[in-house]
């Protein structure tokens, strides 16, 4: 996949005289958006960090540069780093351009190569939105040179970023009828690929999705706007669920933030895994019910909100208790 290039923050650091995985420790506990890149003769990688939290990353390795993702290659890379001949860049990109950019690192190919002489831009747009397509299309020059990406939900056209040949890359979905225009009049190459983990998968068991899921994101929206509203931190909640989904990802691997399968953001679930309902429901519940917990550590002075956390999650589920109980998964109250 082509990565943006975001403004410069750090570039040509040697890793000889430059401590990595004290770097990303660094970058993990500010406010930092970006990419760290990591280059060595026949290993590269890149790191994806939204506000301080990394989200994702993509390891190639070896002569036949074998492809590792999140915290395989998060582990793959800190291991190189020891090495004296690579090269780290880093990138400071806004926190929704990182986060679509990582959540399309599991792909697919469809399409590869395909010349703009004998396909038509707007007729593959036209049968990728009949087709509810999620994924993204690379476009470069016809001498192979990267141009952008255009990036698709449900088949529409929803962000793009264009690769200039110095500078940052230029992100904007206000231009995406322009950039498109300008493809079709000089023409192209294009790869298409579908991203797995955005896919529809049919969730197994029975369950209703469109019953269960609702009552998941209201769960989690009233805990998130009690907790960033209490201390008036924006994004508190969802770096603290991050933790607890990493801290149980051996009992709920569906929930482990760098498998792809499940994302809360902007009060809406996306969930692409093959496990039964009642499975998520209690993974869900669970790590709402460990966050608590992470408050006392993270504000030792403040008593009374994991109190009220408590309380909160435990009132959210038994509104919604007939509901839960007939769908099966009772079983998420103490």
């Amino acid at each position: 996949m082509l990565f943006p290039r975001g403004e410069v923050s750090h570039s040509n650091l040697s890793t000889a005289y430059t401590d990595f995985p004290a770097l990303i420790s660094t970058l993990r506990t500010g406010d930092f958006s970006g990419i760290v890149e990591i280059e060595f003769p026949e290993n590269r990688g890149v790191i994806f960090v939204d506000s301080g939290e990394t989200i994702n990353a993509e390891a190639k390795t070896g002569a036949d540069s074998n492809r590792l993702l999140g915290r395989e290659a998060i582990q793959a890379l800190l291991t190189l780093s020891n090495r004296k001949d690579g090269v780290i860049n880093i990138y400071r990109l806004p926190p929704e351009q990182v986060a679509i950019v990582a959540s399309n690192l599991q792909h697919e190919i469809l399409f590869k190569e395909l010349s703009t002489d004998f396909t038509s831009l707007d007729r593959l747009l036209l049968k990728l939105k009949e087709d509810k397509h999620h994924g993204f299309i690379e476009v470069l020059t016809k001498e192979h040179r990267a141009m952008g990406v255009l990036f698709l939900e449900e088949g529409e056209l929803v962000e793009m970023f264009t690769i200039p040949e110095s500078g940052p890359s230029a992100f904007g979905r206000k231009s995406i009828a322009l950039f498109v225009e300008n493809v079709i009049n000089k023409g192209a190459i294009l790869n298409v690929y579908r991203s797995r983990a955005t896919q529809e998968k049919k969730v197994t068991g029975g369950e209703d999705p469109k019953e269960i899921i609702p009552i998941l994101e209201d769960v989690l929206t009233k805990a998130e706007r009690l907790v960033d509203e209490s201390t008036r931190k924006k994004g508190l909640f969802l770096k603290l669920f991050k933790e607890s989904l990493i801290q149980k990802s051996d009992e709920f691997p569906f929930l482990d933030p760098f498998s792809g399968e499940f994302e809360f953001q902007e009060g809406r679930i996306r969930f692409t895994g093959d496990i039964g309902l009642r499975n998520l429901a209690k993974g869900i519940v669970e790590c709402v019910r460990a966050i608590p917990s992470y408050i006392e550590k993270e504000l030792p002075k403040d008593k009374v909100l994991p109190l009220k956390l408590r309380a909160g999650t435990e009132s959210s589920l038994k509104n919604h208790s007939d509901a839960l109980r007939r769908l099966g998964i009772d079983a998420v109250h103490p």
